[in-house]
């Protein structure tokens, strides 16, 4: 008689077996993958579709904080060394500065005893700025009160400048005053608001119409300031006024929302979105170093880092405002 062949480890199993065995693994491969592709994508090609705005506020971030990336002024640097033949060369540290400012306020109320605490921590929050005009140029002189290293930022007469028309018109009168007519409607608002207050309503904002005009035939722009009545009549040319990097500055700090849709508008929708995308990359990023297991360990260490570091900042702008709130 023929020899008979040993079966195989899959006939040794029934089929039902093994379909009952491999069933749940291979329901979560079905599900699972393609979740983790739709986190893939979203983090790529929504970074992708806001690159404009990703390197926009990356770049223009730098630029507010340092004023000679991508200058478009003339930057001097002064050494402290050459100006210790001048007055600068007596200005107090902010200690002595401190400790003059409190005599004199001893001085001035002397029915109160002010002392400097231990660790004051005196120091200056910004450089002592002042401006020179000289015909068509700005000077602007930066002092360090600490170091006294000075800079001059020389800033050129913008070439957009708006040519007003009908300068004889400042200030124009409307009956009924608009401005007046919603000041005059705040207690009704409180009231339907459920605030009980008798304080009058004090202005905050400037609340301008602008429109375009023809003024003798000409393209002007018109501009009505509703707290007022002020008004501007210029000469309409298309242009922004602002150099390039004055531009780009403004689209950093552009927010609100206009009452009308327009391209400001827009543009704070797309930053609206912007917020949301920084939140889903960290999201999206968390999900995906955590699906690569060998670098769980190390990322964990680089996450703690992270939010030790960041409570320490916290605490210390905390600390660093609550001592510098003026």
């Amino acid at each position: 008689m023929p020899k008979s062949t040993p079966r195989s480890a899959d006939q040794q199993n029934p089929p039902s077996e093994q379909t009952a065995t491999d069933a749940k693994p291979q329901k979560k491969s079905k599900r699972w993958p393609p979740f983790k592709i739709l986190i893939r994508r979203i983090h790529l090609y929504a970074g992708l579709f806001l690159l404009p705005w990703v390197f926009l506020y990356g770049i223009t971030g730098a630029m507010y904080n340092h004023i000679g990336l991508f200058p478009e002024t003339d930057i001097r640097d002064v050494a402290a060394e050459s100006l210790t033949d001048t007055p600068l060369a007596d200005f107090p540290s902010a200690a002595e500065l401190a400790a003059n400012v409190v005599a004199a306020i001893n001085a001035t109320s002397p029915e109160s005893t002010v002392e400097l605490v231990d660790q004051h921590g005196a120091a200056f929050n910004n450089p002592i700025i002042l401006e020179v005009k000289d015909k068509d140029l700005r000077h602007d002189v930066y002092v360090d009160p600490a170091t006294k290293l000075a800079r001059v930022v020389t800033h050129s007469q913008s070439t957009e400048i708006a040519e007003p028309l009908l300068k004889e018109i400042r200030n124009i009168q409307l009956k009924p005053n608009p401005y007046q007519v919603v000041k005059q409607s705040v207690p009704d608002v409180l009231d339907n608001a459920g605030i009980d207050s008798s304080n009058k309503p004090k202005p905050r904002g400037w609340s301008k119409l602008n429109f375009l005009a023809s003024v003798d035939g000409e393209p002007a722009r018109i501009t009505y300031v509703l707290r007022d009545g002020h008004i501007d009549v210029v000469r309409f040319k298309g242009q922004d006024g602002m150099s390039p990097r004055a531009f780009f500055l403004r689209l950093h700090t552009s927010h609100g929302q206009p009452p009308h849709w327009n391209a400001r508008q827009i543009w704070s929708l797309f930053v609206d979105i912007m917020a949301i995308a920084m939140v889903t990359w960290g999201l999206t990023g968390l999900f995906m170093w955590w699906q690569l297991k060998r670098t769980r360990v190390v990322g964990a260490i680089v996450i703690a880092a992270s939010l030790a570091t960041a409570a320490t900042l916290y605490f210390a702008m905390m600390n660093y405002y609550a001592v510098t709130v003026l």
